[in-house]
């Protein structure tokens, strides 16, 4: 059985979501994996990037991986 949540936040960058921390008794606190969809500033532009911030029983590196949606789908960076 699995489940996804899609939760809005108030932070528009992927740095504020980064620096935010997680509360006991928050809904991500007990998940099992937390992926955070944002934007970064490189110098005067913003760009989509994408986080692992939590996954639980597997490895997974602590890069901010920028990504591009375009007609053939999504593409990391």
């Amino acid at each position: 059985i699995g489940c996804m949540l899609l939760s809005p936040a108030h932070e528009t960058t992927l740095e504020g979501l980064l620096e935010r921390p997680l509360d006991e008794g928050d809904l991500l606190s007990n998940a099992n994996t937390v992926i955070y969809l944002g934007k970064i500033r490189e110098g005067t532009r913003f760009r989509r990037a994408v986080y692992v911030a939590k996954h639980r029983g597997s490895p997974c590196p602590d890069d901010i991986l920028p990504y591009r949606i375009d007609g053939e789908g999504i593409s990391l960076e």
